[in-house]
């Protein structure tokens, strides 16, 4: 579950591309997703029928996640496909449509941090609320 948890708020990450100016907040929703919010944006998800998560992010844009082969997550967006699958940190890579990856990694604050292409890095930790923070 924290790993479906994990894929849900990279698509909030890339679904927020202020998120590197600000904070994102997640909690858990009455449906069994997350509700997410960012500087001015907001995203909502709940299970689906394939084992993953459908997300309507800032603007209505959906996604739609389920478990494949490489023992993570295809998450289908109106951009492309990313993929993610166990890296050898303890984390997961995301392979994006354009190509780029994402490495994730746990932290010291019980939360993971996502390496972007060209460096940036977003910091997440748990929050009260069962959900996370991200900066």
């Amino acid at each position: 579950m924290t790993r479906l948890l994990a894929v849900v708020g990279l698509l909030t990450f890339l679904a927020f591309a202020v998120a590197a100016r600000g904070q994102v907040t997640c909690r858990p929703n009455i449906f069994g997703g997350q509700d997410c919010e960012g500087p001015g944006e907001r995203s909502s998800s709940r299970p689906n029928i394939f084992g993953g998560f459908d997300t309507e992010g800032p603007g209505g844009t959906r996604s739609t996640s389920q478990p494949n082969i490489f023992d993570g997550e295809d998450i289908r967006t109106r951009d492309g496909t990313i993929q993610s699958q166990p890296n050898i940190f303890g984390g997961e890579t995301y392979r994006l449509p354009d190509g780029g990856r994402v490495e994730s990694v746990p932290n010291i604050f019980g939360g993971r941090d996502y390496r972007y292409p060209g460096g940036r890095t977003v910091t997440c930790s748990p929050n009260i609320f069962g959900g996370q923070d991200c900066r």
